[in-house]
C-alpha cells in the first residue's frame, strides 16, 4: 500500500472514531442526573384578558445540561406575577419527589398586557418568563345619545351611553375593579344627567339617565354631555329634546343602536336597540295606540335581536336586547309594524377572527419513561397570533406524532365552543428521541411543535424465545424467534440480538422482523440419542440493561436403524400405474417430506428411512387420490400394493372427439374455398 493510501485510510478511521464519539455523547441519556436549575415554560404564551384561569405555566427541574431531572425530594416552588392588574399566578406549587415538573394556573384579568412570572426555590437560581393577555386596550371614553332626540316632557330617560374604547374606536373592557365616570351637562335648561356612573369590571359600557325639562310641542332644546375619567381621554355628545304631540298618520319607525359597536363575545347586550315613532317630517311623536314592533337581524351568525317589542300608547320609543355571537361582522337590524314605515340600522360586532392552529408543548422536554403527560396545548389564533374562538361550535382537532416510537398523542382533541384552546396528552416511550406534533382541523391552517424525550431511568431489555418446531432431526432446521420488550411492556426495536446454543449447531444471521421480533434459522447438530438443546437469545442496546432469554428444543438422531418402503400402485384391473406421484412423511413436527414417481411396472422405493408410521399419498391425473398409512420397524422393508381407481370425472374423450371433428370441418371448408377461388380464376 502506498504512503498516500495508508495516510488516507488512517484519516478515515480517525474520522469514524471521532464521529462515533460525538454520536455517543449526543445520546439523549441522563441517568440519575441531579437537578441543578429551574425552567419556566408558558404555553400558550398569550391568553384572552377575560378574567379566567388557565393551566399554562410549568416549572421544571433540569440538570446542568438542560435535561429534565427528577426531584430528589418534594420541591416547593414560589411563584409571583410582576403586574397583578394583568394577571396573577398560584403563589406556590410542589414538584413531587421523582417528578420533573409541576403545573401552575395563571389567572387573567380584564386588563390586557404582559406580566413577568417569577419562579424561585431554595437552592436554585430564580427564573422568569412572560405571559401576555390579549384584548383591546381602553384609552378613551366615548359618549352617545340614545336615541339622539328624546321627549322634552320632564321625564328621565336612559339616553346617555358611555363606552370604553381603544385607540381604534373598538369597544374595550373596564378593569377588574370597574371604572367610575363623571358626567356633566352644558345646558340645565334643557335637562340634567346623572353626575356619575360606573362601568362594571369586564363591561365595555354603561347607561346614564338624562332628565329632560318640559317644552311646548315641537319646541326643541340641545345640550352637550361630557364624560370624564382619570387616565382616559374624554369625549362629549349632543342630545336634543323636543316637546311632544301625538302622531296622527303617515307615521314611521326609526331604529337606533347604541353603542354602534359591541364585542363578538357570545353574550346578551341589554337595551342596545331603540325603535322610535316619528312623523313624516322626522319629528318624534307619541304613539296614538300600542305598537307591536317586529325585529330581525340580517345575519344571524353575527347576532340575533329580540324578536318583538311593544311601544305603549302615548310613548315615543321602546328598547330591545341583542345577543352577540363569537363571529365578528356587521348585521342590519330591521324594524317593522303594521301601518308604520319600516326602518333599519347597522350594528357591528368586533372580535378576533380565527384562522390557524398553534401547538405548544409544556414542557417541551420530557422523560422517556412510558408515562402519559398533560403536556400538549392546541390554541385557535387569528392571523396576528392572538387567541380566538370559533364562531360556530366545538372544533375537532386531529393530532399526529411524527415519531410514534418516541411518543404518541391522542388522535383528536376538542376545543369547546366559546374557548380558545384545549389540552391533550403525550405518552412517551422508553425510546429517547424528538417528535413533531401536528394539529389539523378543517378550515384552519395547521400547527406544529417539537417535543424531545430523554432517558432518565435505565430500562431492562426483556427477551422471550421460542423454537418452531421445537423438535427436529439432526441436520434439519428450525426457526428461533426472540421477542424483545422494555421491562416486559412495549416492544423494543433496533437491538443487537445474538443467538447461541449449548449443544452446538449453526445459526443464520439474525433478522429484524420489526416491532421487537428477531428470527434466525438454527441447523441442529449431530446427535446419537434424543437430545435436549438450550438456545439462548441475548439483546443489548446502548443505555439499556441487557438480558438473555432461553428456550429448549429436542434434537432427534437422523437414523436409529434405517428401513425402506417398497410400494406398488395398480389399477383395479391389475394393470400397473406408472408416473403416479407418491408422497410420504412421518407425522412428527419437523419431519421432512419425501416424494417419488412410480416406474413402468408401478413400483417406487424409499430407502434409508427412520422407522415409524408414515402417511402416504398417491395421486395421478384421471385417478382418485389415495391416502394410506405404512408402518415398519428398524431394519425392515415395508411392502404394500395400493389400488387406484379411475376418476368418474369430466368426459374428456367426448370433448376431444368433438374438438377433432370441428377441426376437420374447418380444414375442409378452407380447402373448398381455395379450390373455388382457383376455378373462378381459370374461367376468367
Amino acid at each position: 500500500m502506498s504512503g498516500k493510501k495508508l495516510f488516507g485510510t488512517i484519516i478515515v478511521l480517525i474520522a469514524l472514531i471521532f464521529s462515533q464519539g460525538i454520536l455517543q455523547s449526543n445520546l439523549p441519556i441522563a441517568y440519575g442526573a441531579e437537578p441543578a436549575k429551574l425552567k419556566i415554560y408558558i404555553g400558550p404564551t398569550s391568553v384572552p384578558a377575560d378574567n379566567k384561569a388557565y393551566d399554562i405555566i410549568v416549572v421544571q427541574l433540569q440538570d446542568s445540561k438542560n435535561i429534565p431531572a427528577r426531584a430528589e425530594q418534594d420541591t416547593i416552588i414560589s411563584l409571583s406575577s410582576s403586574l397583578t392588574n394583568v394577571g396573577t399566578v398560584d403563589s406556590a406549587i410542589t414538584i413531587p419527589k421523582g417528578s420533573t415538573y409541576a403545573n401552575a394556573q395563571f389567572h387573567s384579568t380584564f386588563s390586557p398586557g404582559s406580566t413577568t412570572i417569577t419562579a424561585a426555590a431554595s437552592g436554585y437560581l430564580t427564573v422568569q418568563a412572560k405571559v401576555t393577555t390579549i384584548g383591546p386596550v381602553p384609552s378613551t371614553l366615548a359618549v352617545y345619545p340614545f336615541p339622539p332626540v328624546i321627549p322634552a316632557d320632564g321625564a328621565s330617560y336612559p339616553a346617555i351611553i358611555v363606552q370604553l374604547q381603544d385607540s381604534a374606536g373598538s369597544p374595550a373592557r373596564a378593569p377588574l375593579e370597574g371604572l367610575s365616570v363623571t358626567l356633566s351637562c352644558s345646558n340645565t335648561a334643557v335637562g340634567t344627567v346623572d353626575t356619575s356612573v360606573s362601568i362594571a369590571g369586564g363591561n365595555t359600557y354603561t347607561v346614564a339617565n338624562f332628565k329632560s325639562v318640559a317644552l311646548l310641542p315641537n319646541q326643541t332644546g340641545t345640550a352637550n354631555v361630557i364624560a370624564v375619567a382619570s387616565g382616559y381621554s374624554s369625549k362629549q355628545t349632543t342630545i336634543t329634546t323636543q316637546g311632544m304631540s301625538t302622531g296622527i298618520d303617515n307615521l314611521s319607525l326609526k331604529v337606533f343602536v347604541g353603542p354602534s359597536k359591541i364585542m363578538a363575545d357570545g353574550i346578551t347586550y341589554e337595551q342596545v336597540v331603540a325603535v322610535q315613532v316619528q312623523n313624516s317630517s322626522g319629528k318624534i311623536v307619541l304613539a296614538p295606540s300600542g305598537v307591536l314592533v317586529t325585529l330581525s337581524s340580517s345575519i344571524t351568525e353575527v347576532g340575533i335581536v329580540q324578536p318583538t317589542i311593544s311601544i305603549v300608547q302615548s310613548s315615543n320609543y321602546a328598547l330591545a336586547n341583542f345577543n352577540s355571537t363569537f363571529k365578528s361582522g356587521t348585521t342590519t337590524i330591521i324594524a317593522a309594524a303594521t301601518d308604520y314605515k319600516s326602518s333599519q340600522q347597522s350594528l357591528i360586532t368586533i372580535g378576533p377572527i380565527p384562522s390557524k392552529l398553534s401547538v405548544y408543548n409544556v414542557p417541551s422536554l420530557l422523560p422517556a419513561d412510558s408515562r402519559t403527560y398533560d403536556a400538549v396545548r392546541v390554541q385557535l389564533q387569528d392571523s396576528a397570533g392572538n387567541p380566538a374562538k370559533d364562531p360556530e361550535g366545538d372544533i375537532t382537532v386531529y393530532l399526529f406524532s411524527s415519531e410514534p416510537e418516541c411518543g404518541n398523542v391522542p388522535s383528536s382533541v376538542t376545543i369547546p365552543f366559546g374557548e380558545s384552546h384545549a389540552d391533550a396528552t403525550f405518552t412517551s416511550t422508553p425510546i429517547p428521541n424528538s417528535a413533531t406534533i401536528t394539529a389539523q382541523s378543517s378550515g384552519y391552517d395547521s400547527g406544529q411543535t417539537k417535543i424531545t424525550t430523554y432517558l432518565l431511568d435505565k430500562f431492562t431489555l426483556n427477551v422471550s424465545v421460542a423454537a418452531d418446531p421445537a423438535s427436529v432431526f439432526t441436520g434439519s432446521q428450525t426457526t428461533i424467534k426472540a421477542y424483545v420488550t422494555y421491562n416486559g411492556t412495549i416492544p423494543a426495536p433496533r437491538n443487537n440480538v445474538t443467538f447461541t446454543s449449548n449443544k452446538g449447531g449453526n445459526f443464520s444471521n439474525p433478522k429484524d422482523e420489526g416491532n421487537g421480533y428477531y428470527t434466525a434459522l438454527f441447523t441442529a447438530p449431530s446427535a446419537q440419542n434424543n437430545t435436549v438443546c438450550t438456545v439462548s437469545a441475548s439483546a443489548s442496546k446502548t443505555g439499556y440493561n441487557s438480558t438473555t432469554g432461553k428456550t429448549q428444543l429436542t434434537i432427534n438422531p437422523s437414523s436409529i436403524s434405517s428401513g425402506a418402503i417398497l410400494l406398488r400402485v395398480m389399477e383395479d384391473n391389475g394393470n400397473p400405474v406408472s408416473e403416479a406421484a407418491v408422497i410420504i412423511q412421518l407425522p412428527q413436527a419437523g419431519s421432512q417430506i419425501q416424494n417419488g414417481i412410480t416406474n413402468q411396472t408401478g413400483y417406487v422405493t424409499f430407502e434409508n428411512l427412520t422407522p415409524g408410521s408414515y402417511s402416504v399419498q398417491i395421486a395421478k391425473f384421471d385417478y382418485d387420490t389415495k391416502n394410506t398409512t405404512l408402518q415398519f420397524a428398524a431394519g425392515q422393508t415395508a411392502s404394500s400394493t395400493v389400488t387406484l381407481f379411475k376418476s368418474a370425472g369430466f368426459p374428456w374423450l367426448i370433448v376431444v372427439g368433438a374438438v377433432v371433428a370441428i377441426a376437420v370441418a374447418v380444414v375442409a371448408v378452407y380447402f373448398f374455398v381455395i379450390r373455388k377461388r382457383r376455378e373462378d380464376s381459370d374461367e376468367t
